[in-house]
């Protein structure tokens, strides 16, 4: 992944540019940087001296680091701001940052949607910033914040204590498939342990020096497995797609194929040109549908069986499908009888309590009415119109409300 070194290079010094004109204190000069004493040999040696040597960090006075020491979230804002170049500022909606000495790096990462703080309103700047949190933050950084909402239960944990019920597990998965996150943690991510100093600097010099690409695709080969793009500054780039990397096309999982000439695109690769994600967004094609509607299903019905139905397909979308809906309709409470009947639109054998239990779990599962299901199952469809025209009307009504 040929990206922005050089790009990512003039970002930064225009940043810190930006921040001496206004008066910003971006951390000592090169020359009044002292070198730490304790770090010598230390696994995380070389992000704690480059973060030294820009100003992000510092040593104690006694001149040294103290990599084992742990990290407040008031001091990882101040760090997150430093390292990717977010301007301060005085504006927190944080009730106790008012007049806190980290206030503007903690206003500049809400402003930007990278903290979110408590539900009680609070940031809780004492408070150690945690593995979990520091992975999230990490990934909003990096404009990742979203990805996975969707579909991030279909990847397979690569941590033992971090699985899809976790509030931060597609953060951690972001992190992981980024390389950003310590080799020593092996196998067992422990979320909620405090992150030290060491652990803080390795995650941080580790997605600055991460590759980044924003533009328009200007060509995509399946032979090469590359997506062409030209930047704002009409300078082109390739991005390598491997089977690791994961491509998004208007909000949904997709593939290389996908991609098309003249999308808008994101992508973001390791320190080492690896590309792992690739966002793309451009006009909605039938593929689009199809691929989200199966989203929804949760990959009950697959994009080619959406397909099929939307082309009136049923016998050919029925095909493969039969089994995983009926574990899942058991799964609403039918048994599997009643599954089977209902697969088979054999309504003679289901039974009317399987019916009625039927249609509720029904109404729950997609957000219709259970009377509305039960008149379709009866054929009664002068009924079904009149409960689907009112559906329609408040299901319309809602998304409007929601937009």
């Amino acid at each position: 992944m040929a990206l922005t070194a050089a790009s990512k290079k003039l970002i930064t010094a225009l940043a810190l540019a930006a921040a001496l004109i206004l008066g910003i204190a971006v951390g000592p000069s090169a020359s009044a940087v002292a070198a730490v004493s304790d770090i010598s040999g230390h696994w995380a040696e070389s992000a704690i001296s480059t973060l030294v040597k820009m100003g992000v960090v510092q040593g104690y006075p006694d001149g040294t680091f103290r990599p084992e020491g742990l990290v407040n979230r008031a001091e990882f804002a101040k760090i997150v701001a430093r390292t990717f170049g977010y301007a301060p500022t005085v504006d927190t909606r944080f009730r106790d940052m008012d007049g806190h000495w980290a206030e503007p790096f903690v206003s500049a990462l809400d402003a930007s949607e990278v903290v979110t703080g408590y539900p009680d309103g609070t940031f809780r700047p004492a408070q150690n910033v945690s593995r979990a949190e520091m992975a999230a933050i990490l990934a909003r950084v990096a404009q990742l914040g979203k990805v996975g909402e969707a579909d991030a239960t279909a990847w397979n944990p690569s941590f033992r204590d971090v699985d899809s019920t976790h509030w931060a597990y597609r953060y951690v998965e972001v992190a992981r498939r980024l390389d950003i996150i310590p080799l020593h943690f092996g196998l067992v991510f422990e979320p909620d342990r405090p992150a030290t100093r060491a652990e803080t600097a390795h995650m941080v010099n580790a997605l600055a020096e991460a590759q980044f690409a924003r533009g328009t695709v200007s060509s995509v080969s399946k032979t090469t497995e590359t997506i062409g793009i030209k930047n704002a500054a009409g300078t082109d780039q390739v991005v390598q797609v491997d089977p690791d990397t994961v491509i998004y096309r208007n909000g949904v999982v997709s593939d290389l194929e996908s991609v098309r000439s003249k999308d808008s695109v994101y992508a973001v690769g390791t320190s080492y040109g690896a590309a792992r994600f690739v966002l793309a967004e451009g006009q909605v094609t039938r593929e689009d549908i199809t691929r989200k509607v199966s989203a929804i299903t949760k990959g009950v019905v697959t994009p080619e069986q959406v397909d099929a139905i939307s082309r009136g397909k049923w016998d050919e979308a029925r095909k493969g499908m039969s089994p995983a809906l009926a574990a899942r309709l058991v799964e609403m409470g039918l048994t599997d009888d009643e599954a089977q009947a209902l697969l088979g639109q054999d309504w003679e054998a289901l039974p009317e309590l399987g019916q009625t239990r039927l249609a509720q779990a029904l109404s729950e599962e997609i957000g219709v009415s259970s009377e509305l299901i039960e008149a379709v199952m009866r054929r009664d469809w002068k009924a079904a119109r009149s409960y689907a025209e009112l559906e329609a009307a408040q299901i319309l009504l809602s998304r409007f409300l929601d937009m």
